[in-house]
């Protein structure tokens, strides 16, 4: 079911699932969300999908059922009924308790009960101990009850001395801690009354002076069935999606229509995670479910889903992002009863599919270093492995010099856009020198040309970027004022081959005075295969040009500009097939070195196929995509044109656009290909015959 085989290793596994809600059959009467039927179906792909994962050891973080302890035979069934459904799957987990396990936490505004001493025997007598610890390597696991927190129950003062006891013991080991309920959502400074979200006073301030004292490896929670990444201090604080149902208040984050079911089936965010604990870090795999309600036993029995690096694990990715929008936004959500009370959240999603694509390298605005806020979440992707560049255009309106002595030391790259011309000016080279003496930075060089037409506008537009063809006169500029800079950022058509444009490039002899190329691709389409496409195919031709970078934008959709496009990820900040493309693509290729030499490399259409192809020492890649047409419902060519390959040879086989990998004989290739390139382009990867 899965395909893990370009990981890195790993010291060991761990699943995670929160709040998988298992609800009794409601039979035909009528309920509140009709999606809460499929509850019991959908979680039941979950379990199977995390056992066949293979883990160590799987952690369930709480809200096991739907039912709520104050019926209590419903609620006892649903408890009995979920238990059998987890050991059916094969699964053990350890179980962090929920507020749907026990009962809500001690606040008199909260809309169910509170834990009482009876739902914690009950929840004792099921689970088993609601705190407890536990071993793995070098690695401390502390699971806490965040319901009995701030409560009268004895419970909650001999849990704590418990904690501060279990921590001490065990400080020079890697510790892991797991709760339901999140100490807060938007900061430490959360308001508690009334916020059904977060821990309240004093177990919060307690808590987290707990994690920074003893340097938690990572914090995780619960109980809001959306995501969200912070720090404290260094400890990585993750709060966990659901894989059966999203919270409708959330979707107030998103410029989008809200979700069917009020905000509930928001099926891209269902899922659960994949935990993989290396010797310095852990890695944080994001398995999306899509609200399954069936293991598929379809034709495709050979097919895997494939598990990608993230950032920080793909140091040659050349992927990059342009940030056109911020990376994060701020939203006050409503709650669903009646309350004064409103919950400040930020939409992480743009920063969580950075790193769930793998990327590289991301360009922001100078402006965002200098905005508290967004600084600080672009100090995540850095804390993640990703580089930092900031974009600034010359003008007299800003002094970079002085903006860059404040945040050079949370940056790696500067770039300089020049509106107006292609060369630099006097003061831009005096920049540059001064940014090159006094900070450690790359630095980099775009031009604004405006006044461009373009098809289909009423009005011309601006472009930003040179195109290949006068980067010469760039270089020579530089070599006349005896400056060279790192890079120059080059503007890739989407109206010729970006193969060819690539290839013209790598074929051009190294520049005297701009030692790399990076490029941007911009989509201007709606059509996702389109875009799809052309992520593929700039993506794998940047295999040409090692050391360069190519930054795609825009990340998330322009549905509210003169030039409507959509981007890696749509209005509900969900991955667009481009997104999945570019995350395959840059595990397949660039997990590791691949030793070609630019001969070994080649592009040609083929009837209505494009196809590129790099050959390395042991291996033949081959990348077949299509142009979309409304019309089209069959691909014109003979599969036999495309490759030279043997009847009985077995191929691996990646369906780029929806993470799935396939090892299968040619005959069977040649069946299923024509098909799956009408959904979106196709990775054939086969063996290098010897010589």
């Amino acid at each position: 079911m899965f395909d893990k085989s370009f990981l890195p290793d790993a010291l060991f596994e761990f699943v995670i699932i929160s709040d998988s809600h298992y609800m009794l059959d409601p039979g035909d009467g009528p309920l509140e969300f009709e999606n809460r039927r499929k509850q019991p179906v959908r979680r039941g792909v979950v379990l199977h999908m995390a056992a066949a994962l293979s883990p160590t050891f799987v952690v369930h973080n709480g809200d096991m059922i739907q039912e709520y302890p104050d019926e209590l035979q419903r609620f006892r069934r649903a408890i009995d009924e979920s238990l059998a459904q987890m050991q059916q799957s094969g699964l053990a987990p350890h179980y962090v308790a929920g507020n749907q396990d026990i009962g809500d936490e001690p606040d008199p505004t909260m809309p169910a009960p509170h834990v009482s001493r009876e739902s914690l025997e009950l929840y004792h007598q099921k689970y088993g101990r609601s705190w407890y610890s536990f071993d793995q390597a070098d690695c401390h696991f502390v699971l806490l009850n965040s319901q009995i927190m701030n409560g009268s129950l004895e419970e909650a003062v001999e849990q704590q001395a418990w904690v501060e006891r279990d921590l001490a013991d065990n400080a020079k080991k890697r510790i892991f801690v797991f709760l339901h309920l999140p100490p807060y959502l938007f900061d430490e400074s959360d308001p508690s009354m009334g916020c059904y979200d977060n821990l309240a006073n004093p177990a919060r301030s307690w808590l987290l002076s707990l994690v920074r004292r003893y340097k938690v490896e990572m914090l995780f929670a619960g109980h809001v069935h959306f995501s969200f990444l912070d720090y404290v201090d260094e400890t990585r604080y993750l709060i966990l999606a659901s894989p059966v149902f999203t919270r409708p208040g959330f979707a107030h984050l998103f410029t989008g229509s809200p979700p069917p079911q009020r905000g509930r089936e928001d099926v891209p965010k269902f899922g659960f995670y994949l935990m993989r604990v290396r010797s310095d870090n852990t890695d944080v795999h994001f398995i999306r479910t899509y609200g399954a309600e069936k293991v598929t036993r379809d034709d495709r029995e050979k097919s895997a889903r494939l598990i990608t690096r993230v950032s920080g694990t793909l140091p040659q990715s050349p992927l990059g992002i342009t940030l056109s929008h911020p990376l994060a936004t701020v939203a006050e959500i409503p709650r669903a009863w009646p309350s004064v009370v409103r919950e400040k959240v930020r939409n992480d999603y743009p920063l969580l599919s950075c790193m769930e694509m793998g990327v590289g390298q991301v360009r922001a605005p100078l402006t965002d270093f200098q905005d508290a806020f967004q600084r600080r979440r672009l100090e995540l992707l850095r804390k993640g492995g990703v580089k930092l560049q900031a974009v600034a255009i010359l003008s007299d309106e800003v002094d970079v010099l002085k903006e860059m002595r404040k945040c050079h030391t949370r940056v790696d790259g500067l770039e300089l856009q020049m509106a107006g011309t292609l060369c630099p000016s006097a003061e831009c080279i005096a920049l540059i020198k001064a940014v090159q003496r006094q900070f450690d930075l790359r630095v980099s060089v775009s031009s604004i040309v405006s006044r461009e037409a373009k098809s289909g506008k009423q009005f011309p537009r601006s472009r930003l970027g040179y195109t290949y063809r006068e980067l010469s006169l760039l270089n020579e500029s530089l070599a006349e004022s005896d400056v060279k800079i790192d890079r120059a950022i080059c503007k890739l058509s989407n109206d010729q081959p970006l193969w060819d444009q690539i290839w013209e490039m790598a074929q051009t002899p190294p520049f005297s005075h701009i030692p790399h190329i990076d490029f941007t691709l911009e989509f201007s389409s709606t059509d996702d295969p389109t875009n799809a496409n052309l992520a593929a195919e700039a993506m794998f031709a940047m295999i040409l040009m090692p050391a360069s970078c190519l930054y795609v934008e825009p990340l998330i959709d322009f549905d509210r500009t003169m030039d409507v496009t959509h981007g890696l990820l749509d209005t509900l900040c969900n991955p667009r097939p481009a997104s999945q493309v570019l995350q395959s693509v840059n595990t397949i290729l660039y997990s590791q070195p691949l030793n070609m030499a630019k001969s070994q490399s080649c592009f040609k259409q083929i009837g209505d196929v494009r196809v590129s192809q790099i050959t390395t020492d042991s291996s033949i890649y081959t990348l077949l995509s299509v142009q979309p047409s409304e019309a089209r419902n069959k691909i014109e060519t003979g599969m036999e044109d495309l490759l030279e390959v043997g009847e009985g040879e077995e191929l691996k086989i990646y369906l780029l656009a929806e993470l799935i990998s396939r090892s299968v004989s040619w005959g069977e290739a040649k069946s299923m290909i024509p098909s799956a390139l009408l959904q979106g382009p196709v990775l054939i990867v086969q063996a290098r015959p010897k010589n």
